[in-house]
């Protein structure tokens, strides 16, 4: 966690460099209003991740001992202090991140703390940031194996923030393709360009954090050919980022409270994304569980979607952004000082405070939807921090 807190401030850095590259090229890849949304899902998942992590390498930790005849090998013959470990455990983490991701698209379940990451109408550097505050569960469980190969719990940490920080730069625009023989090996900005495509052939395709390899092997490639339009089957039309992390879960559980198929409804948590109970779901993909069907019965309407306009909708003036500026700041700076110092505190300070920075994106959320809800949100909100400021601080 402290490592890719570290290399956070080179993220910020290109961002900006690609911000001040597409203004002078006169190329309309940002938004402001969704570019803040991307950055506060960035935040609100190191919020969460910190205590997820912890229990990940506890149990990743447990593992591990109970490992004792293949580490005792891996300390022979793949010690930390040969390259081989560390080539080796790359390659076989981006082996499990292709199957944690491609699961992460067909297992409704797990598609719903991924969503967020493809609700985006754009894609840019900011995008990268835009994550789930449970990602590091449904990836971290498909890391697990490692623990049992005898790799050690820091050496996985190193290796799984270098593979994140590779996955960053290939969310831009502003890179077309590369040279062959890189393209052919590594995931680059036009493969995952395709990935976060909602045009019908581009579907569920592209899986590969750094290795595209993968997805030649396993059937799952797609090559560039036409301009993406970015986001989802059913566009969010939101820059909230608290309906973004909830939506899929909402509807999840909504059509479990619905439908009279009680145990189709618990069938569909484990399911491709498109599937539902047969009281809930359209006739013509009634009992469909196969997505290439789903996909066929419903690429006229998804390719009728992807050509309507893109969502964009400025909120008020430029003072009312600035304002959305100071009210993304605040929280995240007191985040970052709150995440270095989480354990110098009590479980109740922690918990006081946890509840606050997610009230205050609760609250941001609410801005960015163009609501003024100045006695129910943003007063409590303040007031709570200055009581929060002067008991810590006072």
């Amino acid at each position: 966690m402290r490592l890719i807190e570290s290399i956070a401030p080179f993220y910020i850095l290109l961002l900006l460099l690609e911000v001040i590259y597409t203004r002078l090229r006169k190329q309309d890849y940002y938004f402001y209003e969704d570019s803040l949304a991307d950055l506060s899902l960035g935040v609100l998942s190191r919020i969460f991740d910190g205590m997820i992590l912890l229990g990940l390498v506890f149990v990743y930790n447990e593992l591990y001992k109970i490992s004792w005849g293949i580490t005792f090998l891996s300390k022979i013959f793949l010690s930390t202090s040969s390259p081989f470990h560390w080539i080796l455990l790359f390659i076989l983490l981006d082996f499990l991140f292709y199957w944690a991701h491609r699961y992460s698209h067909e297992i409704k379940v797990l598609w719903a703390s991924h969503v967020v990451h493809h609700s985006s109408e754009e894609f840019n550097l900011s995008v990268a940031l835009r994550q789930s505050f449970v990602r590091n569960i449904g990836i971290g469980l498909f890391y697990l194996p490692l623990s049992l190969l005898g790799f050690p719990v820091e050496s996985y940490l190193i290796i799984d923030a270098l593979n994140r920080t590779y996955q960053f730069w290939v969310h831009t625009r502003t890179i077309k393709k590369l040279n062959k023989w890189f393209e052919f090996i590594f995931v680059t900005p036009s493969h995952h360009r395709v990935h976060h495509a909602m045009n019908p052939e581009y579907i569920d395709r592209n899986y590969g954090g750094v290795f595209i390899i993968w997805d030649r092997i396993f059937g799952t490639f797609c090559e560039e050919k036409q301009e993406p339009r970015y986001g989802l089957v059913s566009q969010l039309n939101t820059y909230d980022p608290v309906k973004a992390e909830l939506h899929v879960f909402r509807d999840l559980f909504g059509d479990l409270w619905k439908t009279k198929y009680k145990w189709q409804g618990i069938r569909s948590f484990f399911s491709y994304p498109s599937v539902r109970p047969d009281d809930l779901q359209s006739i013509l993909d009634r009992g469909v569980r196969d997505p290439k069907i789903w996909l066929n019965h419903n690429k006229w309407d998804i390719d009728r979607k992807s050509r309507l306009p893109q969502y964009r909708r400025k909120v008020g003036t430029s003072i009312d952004r600035v304002y959305l500026l100071i009210s993304f700041l605040i929280p995240t700076a007191f985040t970052l000082y709150f995440l270095k110092r989480m354990h110098l505190y009590s479980l109740g300070e922690t918990i006081s405070v946890f509840f606050l920075l997610v009230f205050s994106f609760v609250s941001l959320g609410r801005l960015l939807e163009g609501e003024r809800n100045w006695f129910r949100f943003e007063i409590p909100k303040y007031i709570s921090w200055l009581v929060l400021l002067g008991y810590f601080f006072l």
